[in-house]
């Protein structure tokens, strides 16, 4: 299984909305929308993991896409 079959999962009931996965994601693949809560923009996402280990709450997660 390659990175690309893993899905980006944020649990919005645990994210504080710190922003601190948004400042460290180095292309630019989460952001906040209209509805306050955090998103994930799967064509702009490399499944670099660098949201998952930032995230104090261990909000964000992946998981197989199936």
């Amino acid at each position: 299984m390659s990175d690309f079959d893993k899905i980006i999962v944020i649990d919005v009931n645990e994210c504080v909305q710190c922003e601190g996965c948004i400042a460290e994601c180095p292309h630019d693949a989460l952001d906040i929308g209209a509805g306050g809560y955090l998103f994930c923009i799967e064509s702009l996402c490399t499944r670099c993991g660098a949201c998952i280990e930032i995230c104090p709450v261990l909000a964000i997660s992946f998981d197989d896409e199936d």
